[in-house]
């Protein structure tokens, strides 16, 4: 981390951001989610548009993410203090954005989260259009996604994953052991529903090839990862510039489904809906072996 956490606005921004839950969570949506299921250990599993969720909700979750990323290193606590944030920024898009939430039946506390991101156009543009508003990965690497999906592809039909955490902050438990699978099902629902809809969308982000990518895969993704690319160094008064001080570097991917993706899922929720104990890792990694 860049800076200590230390003084009144940081502690009290984690303190708050202990215990952030979103009580009467389905009563309060707006139609239908995209995807719903309870767990055996009692979490409640959403995907949702951001204008389903009522004003002081989808506030919380940008309060949530905020949190995460204070309590992992990866923004910058003296750029938060300095600026008093008590929520990450957000705009208008969030309401177009579909957000992942895993929150406890009983308490209400939200501990999952991920998000898939539409395009920043105001309305769809192609994306070697000169107007098209880049992605984060498209200027974070200082790449066009015209010359991996092509420059007439519409930026409607692509969307950008990323935020996919667990609470920083939860005790171990079944529970705890189960929400990353919730949020990467949950999450990957709605990538299956982007693309579907059309065979030149795709969903885009970056990710550790190790870590987030190798998941990816382990899902049913077909996942083409751009090694050739550099991270653009970080202004240093960047609220997320500590993101990019890891060892281990991350890289761009573009995420497609060859037919592997709906099965993997399915077989997913079933099991995860099974409340069987141990490695979901290993039982995906079976069940993917199994169909080649």
């Amino acid at each position: 981390m860049t800076a200590a956490l230390t003084g009144s606005h940081g502690e009290q921004l984690l303190r708050d951001g202990t215990e952030i839950d979103l009580p009467g969570l389905e009563d309060a949506l707006t139609g239908d989610p995209l995807f719903r299921a309870v767990s055996p250990e009692g979490l409640l599993v959403l995907t949702v548009a951001g204008a389903q969720l009522p004003a002081r909700m989808l506030e919380q979750v940008y309060r949530f993410r905020l949190v995460q990323y204070l309590q992992r290193g990866w923004v910058d606590a003296a750029v938060v203090a300095a600026r008093g944030l008590r929520t990450e920024p957000y705009d208008e898009f969030a309401l177009r954005d579909f957000h992942t939430l895993v929150v406890e039946r009983s308490t209400g506390l939200l501990r999952g989260y991920g998000t898939l991101a539409a395009a920043r156009d105001h309305s769809p543009t192609p994306l070697g259009d000169l107007g098209h508003r880049p992605f984060v990965i498209e200027r974070d690497y200082a790449l066009s996604l015209a010359d991996h999906l092509g420059p007439q592809t519409s930026s409607a039909l692509v969307w950008e994953g990323k935020r996919l955490v667990r609470d920083y902050a939860m005790p171990r438990s079944q529970a705890a052991v189960t929400v990353p699978w919730w949020v990467y099902l949950a999450w990957a629902a709605g990538c299956l529903k982007v693309l579907d809809s059309d065979p030149n969308a795709a969903v885009v982000g970056d990710g550790k090839l190790e870590g987030a990518i190798n998941q990816l895969r382990l899902l049913g993704f077909a996942a083409r990862t751009l090694l050739d690319t550099t991270p653009v160094p970080p202004d240093p008064a960047d609220l997320y510039a500590p993101m990019w001080d890891q060892e281990e570097r991350s890289y761009p991917f573009i995420l497609t489904d060859e037919g592997a993706l709906r099965p993997t899922l399915e077989y997913l929720r079933e099991l995860l809906g099974s409340g069987q104990q141990g490695s979901v890792r290993t039982r995906l990694v079976d069940f993917l072996e199994a169909r080649t």
